[in-house]
């Protein structure tokens, strides 16, 4: 038996061998080698020569003869077996992204509107300005060229909001034509850009391209939008999305062997300050989770390689700081393959030498706001490694040194005849800035919360409080004339209850007013303060909504403000107010430190001391949980009202009600809608009965104007006290002009209180209102 196996084993062993036969014969010739450059599949498994693993010790790639060597397809240094070769070196290119982010429509650049002057160089102290910002980009792109670098250039979004021209942007934006003319390779959209709804945003892109001036085809990104099924109120987006005016990223070739992959997302914060965007939304990385948080986005820069880009771009909306915190450092941390992000949203430079940061293999660059700023970055890519080799940042500053583009210039020119022919002449009588509103003598400050975070009571601004005590002026004089009209007996539903309080949120706030050259202040300027949003009748900027709300209600909203002082509440939420002034004790309890507040008189439309003088201002009673007081906010406070109804919980309820006492639901849109301000209630028609049908939402931009415009041209003729004036430095005689004693902290003259002998601040601590004289021993609250 044993010499039986014995002889099985032999013929087993000669049947494998003969099996392999390597020979291109037909004959099983027992062989032990194996032939790997004959053509033939030998060992019959279906793989010839090198492409058989038997053949792997004997088949490697040599690099430089133009032969296949390994069999998989790639030759000599496409080959990955060839990397690091001599015969192979790094394939390296060299080239140069600009971007801009944040321009807000700062079409003519950031302070006094009349100042600019973008063809002369020195005369002015004006930043920002498209035919400036033009001029740099064609300089940056001229030098490449000469130099042989390719230029890739790109917007991170909020292009829109933020100017007078924005008013013409359902016909022709001239963001987009500025785009257009410069041949940016891609915009993303920003939370601004949906400022006027989904529905809005439709328009502004259909009308860009439509537009025969514009012709707009520039690829807009953004790359985690979402829409709805169930409603319509985004199908202008969605047929954007279909027709591929909205991608997801764009892939541009830059040479045989070299493309560029960008896409641009929409971050958490942005996604939180557009509450108008719904029902579009937007889907986010977890920073809370990772091992899997951001799956999604690296799931996306993969498609990108996949699809051919060698590098990857970033065009984001989502943010980083001047410290490097924020959403695009968490992105960088934790996504894999994106080379370069232009971080938009946040309005900060970073803090380093050149303006870029390094997070592993990603470069972060940030653009600033309004144009005030453009970046560079120069790459150096190796495109056989796949990471950025060398990247140098640079921040152009866009100022009065540099000559604007002429033909820029000259487009947006004729924007703003366009404007003054079809909006301001025919509507206001103004101009956009040749003829001045008003006159100012100091800057109407409001702090840029992006560079600087206010503390304290600083958290209220000059800025701000113009915004609101135009809102409550111009509502009460519109009641006034009303009641005065004999509107009451004609319309019953009339509400000619004045308005107590009107507030203005402290985030939407946009810009100074600067006295520049001249101190004068055009209606441009006047707008740029309040420049958002649009309202339910589809028309631009916010309206002003008002409803009631119980004392109680009132003191939940002041000890909100006494939180943002402390640095509890998030700063851009302070709501500067007017016809309200309140007192705080800084060692109560959280959400409990209001200890007093006082409604003005109606005619104090500026919020003065007079508010605690007996027999015109009125102690409020913030116990009184059945008494109604009627207040207002603009649009945008009335539609974050139910997220700050479930951040803050029960216990903090405001809930906006009618006149009658009766609750209105703040997430229905059209209840909401029912509470907007009219305009020009008791309006007559031809036969000179009135209109009751008429209805025209009051904006605050237009509020804005009409405050501005009215101020007097000598406030010495008003007394606060014997020999206290409102303007000790008067304007421009002859035209209106702002008080400074109202809106400048500098304004006091010596041995007279800087706050509380003027409009500022509105808001004080106990031991401030107890050191007004005759206060300590008199009032309750100053024992």
């Amino acid at each position: 038996m044993k010499r039986l196996l014995s002889l099985l084993t032999v013929f087993t062993l000669l049947f494998a061998i003969t099996a392999c036969d390597d020979d291109d014969d037909n004959n099983n010739n027992v062989t032990t080698e194996t032939i790997c450059d004959d053509g033939v599949d030998n060992d019959g498994d279906g793989t010839i020569d090198c492409a058989d693993s038997d053949c792997a010790a004997a088949c490697v790639e040599v690099c430089d003869d133009g032969i296949d060597n390994d069999g998989n397809g790639d030759v000599d240094c496409d080959d990955s077996a060839c990397a690091g070769n001599a015969a192979c070196p790094d394939v390296i290119k060299h080239i140069t992204i600009i971007g801009t982010s944040d321009l807000h429509s700062h079409l003519m650049g950031v302070g006094p509107a009349s100042d600019y002057t973008p063809l002369v160089t020195g005369d002015d102290t004006v930043t920002s300005g498209l035919a400036r910002i033009g001029a740099v980009i064609n300089g940056i792109r001229a030098e490449k060229e000469e130099a042989g670098i390719p230029t890739v250039l790109i917007d991170s979004g909020d292009y829109l909001m933020g100017d007078m021209v924005d008013l013409l942007s359902g016909d022709a934006p001239p963001a987009f034509h500025f785009f257009m003319y410069m041949g940016y390779d891609s915009i993303t959209l920003g939370n601004h850009d949906f400022d006027w709804t989904p529905a809005g945003t439709y328009v502004i892109v259909t009308a860009a391209q439509d537009s025969l001036m514009i012709n707009f085809d520039i690829p807009i990104l953004s790359s985690n939008i979402q829409t709805s099924t169930e409603s319509e109120a985004d199908d202008g987006i969605e047929a954007l999305l279909a027709n591929n005016t909205i991608v997801r990223y764009v892939i541009k070739p830059i040479d045989d062997d070299f493309s560029v992959g960008i896409f641009g997302k929409l971050g958490i914060e942005a996604d939180s300050n557009v509450p108008q965007a719904a029902p579009v939304t937007w889907w986010h990385d977890d920073p809370d989770d990772l091992d899997t948080g951001y799956d999604q986005t690296q799931a996306l820069v993969d498609s990108i390689k996949d699809d051919g880009a060698n590098m990857i771009i970033h065009a984001s909306h989502q943010g980083i700081n001047a410290n490097g915190i924020g959403e695009d450092r968490d992105v960088a941390s934790n996504v894999n393959d994106i080379d370069v992000i232009f971080s938009g949203h946040r309005h900060q430079v970073l803090g380093t030498a050149d303006g870029a940061l390094k997070i592993g293999d990603t470069y972060i660059i940030a653009t600033g706001d309004y144009g005030r700023f453009v970046d560079q970055l120069d790459v150096t890519f190796n495109v056989t490694t796949g990471i950025i080799e060398d990247a140098t940042g640079m921040i152009h500053p866009i100022d009065d040194t540099i000559t604007g583009d002429a033909t820029l210039a000259g487009i947006m020119d004729l924007y703003i005849s366009m404007l003054e022919s079809a909006v301001l002449g025919p509507n206001f009588g103004m101009t956009y800035s040749a003829t001045p509103i008003a006159y100012t003598t100091f800057d109407i400050t409001h702090w840029d919360g992006y560079l600087e975070i206010p503390t304290g009571q600083d958290v209220e601004s000059p800025a701000g409080l113009v915004v609101a005590d135009a809102m409550r002026a111009v509502m009460n004089q519109t009641i006034s004339l009303a009641v005065a009209g004999g509107l009451p007996s004609v319309d019953p539903t009339f509400d000619a209850s004045p308005i107590t309080m009107t507030v203005a949120e402290a985030g939407a706030v946009r810009d100074p007013v600067f006295e520049g050259n001249t101190g004068a202040v055009a209606a441009a300027d006047a707008f740029r303060i309040f420049p958002l949003g649009i309202g339910p009748n589809m028309i631009p900027g916010y309206p002003m909504i008002s409803f009631y709300v119980h004392p109680t209600e009132l003191k939940i909203m002041l000890n909100m403000n006494v939180e943002a002082i402390m640095g509890n509440v998030p700063f851009e939420y302070y709501l500067n107010p007017s016809g309200v002034r309140f007192i705080y004790d800084e060692t109560g309890d959280q959400f409990d430190r209001v200890v007093g507040a006082y409604a003005c008189p109606v005619d104090d439309v500026f919020t003065t001391k007079n508010c605690f003088t007996p027999g015109q201002g009125e102690m409020i009673d913030l116990d009184d949980a059945t008494s109604l007081v009627r207040i207002a906010v603009d649009y945008y406070v009335a539609l974050l009202l139910p997220q700050a109804r479930n951040a803050l919980g029960e216990n903090l309820i405001i809930d906006p009600k009618r006149k009658d006492g009766s609750l209105v639901d703040m997430n229905d849109s059209d209840q909401v809608a029912s509470l907007a301000f009219n305009a020009t209630p008791g309006d007559t028609n031809e036969d000179g009965t009135i209109d009751l049908d008429d209805f025209n939402e009051l904006k605050v931009w237009v509020a804005l104007l009409y405050f501005i415009s009215n101020f007097s041209d000598d406030w010495t003729e008003i007394d606060l006290a014997p020999g206290v004036t409102l303007n000790y430095d008067e304007a421009t005689d002859g035209f209106p002009s702002f008080p400074a004693r109202i809106y400048s902290p500098e304004a006091a003259p010596a041995g007279q209180d800087a706050i509380w002998a003027l409009g500022l601040h509105r808001n004080m601590t106990q031991t401030q209102f107890c050191s007004i004289p005759g206060m300590t021993g008199f009032h309750p609250l100053c024992p």
